[in-house]
């Protein structure tokens, strides 16, 4: 990617999932990387290649440290939010700080120290839970944001536009459900595989909500083009646009572990989850060139190996 070869990057968030992700793949198109993360944040997740990127502590609800971070910085890549969504609703202070300010700082500093483009990591969630007719959900569906989490990030996009009304290169994405190794047990996808491989019984919500899974590598690979190609101010989906039920996804990782465990099903588990979050990404795909490439079975195989590896199994 020539685009990226030499170009100096900050990634806020970047000792998550996504964040850590996409340092990674920065690194492989030959941008100069710096990470932007909390005091005393888990650096594992960084382990691999935190030789060969520059790490800057520091908050997004921190304007001085921002300022320091982006000294010298082409683009920003801004990841950083509470994500789980119970810890979102138990924090809803630090939770609307963190994704719905934060972002406002970033954007802002950002602007103020002449980054060529900013993008914004929006997220499916916002839409809620829309009517079967607005199914896959395209970009202008109108969020009806249902929990904490969902309404800070919601929040962000609304408090950004009138910085792009003033000229500010900020791009949007909301993707659709991500998974793949690093990713913690808060979310489907590695709690069912993290409690399959300890012998456990699945404690999980009800089998019927559906979603639409991208491997993460997929996922920052599309946040790349959009910050690459997007529109300042367009709004980018990135969906695999295949819908499946929590049941279909239990199913599927339970054949790949040969096992034949049945989970306990409790809806009161997740009494505010959103029935269906289906993606129409073809905006991404015609725009930007981008599309999906690792298949569901294959991503989930490359997943329970990277579980197997953390458990030394």
């Amino acid at each position: 990617m020539p685009f990226w070869n030499n170009s100096s990057v900050l990634v806020t968030g970047a000792h998550g999932f996504t964040g850590s992700h996409l340092c990674r793949e920065l690194l492989r198109a030959g941008a100069k990387v710096k990470a932007f993360v909390k005091k005393n944040s888990n650096l594992t997740n960084l382990n691999d290649i935190i030789n060969n990127i520059s790490i800057f502590y520091g908050d997004v609800t921190d304007l001085n440290s921002l300022e320091h971070a982006m000294s010298g910085v082409e683009y920003v890549f801004n990841p950083a939010a509470v994500v789980p969504v119970m810890e979102a609703r138990k924090f809803p202070q630090k939770t609307f700080e963190v994704n719905s300010i934060g972002p406002f700082n970033t954007a802002s500093v950002a602007s103020k120290m002449k980054v060529k483009k900013i993008l914004h990591i929006s997220t499916c969630h916002i839409y809620g839970n829309l009517p079967e007719s607005e199914l896959p959900i395209k970009e202008s569906a109108i969020p009806k944001p249902g929990d904490i989490y969902a309404a800070s990030k919601y929040a962000a996009e609304i408090y950004l536009r009138p910085l792009v009304e003033e000229g500010a290169p900020i791009v949007f994405s909301r993707a659709f459900a991500k998974y793949g190794p690093g990713q913690g047990p808060h979310f489907l996808i590695p709690r069912i595989i993290d409690q399959l491989l300890k012998g456990e019984t699945p404690q999980l919500g009800s089998p019927k909500p559906t979603r639409d899974y991208s491997h993460i590598e997929d996922i920052v690979k599309g946040y790349m083009m959009i910050l690459e190609k997007g529109i300042p101010g367009e709004i980018y989906h990135l969906s695999s646009e295949k819908e499946m039920s929590v049941e279909e996804v239990f199913d599927m990782i339970s054949k790949l572990l040969n096992v034949n465990t049945k989970p306990v099903w409790d809806p009161r588990l997740r009494p505010q989850d959103i029935l269906r979050l289906y993606g129409n990404s073809s905006k991404a795909r015609k725009q930007l060139g981008w599309k999906p490439e690792i298949d569901l079975k294959d991503g989930l195989k490359q997943t329970i190996d990277w579980w197997k590896k953390k458990r030394g199994s």
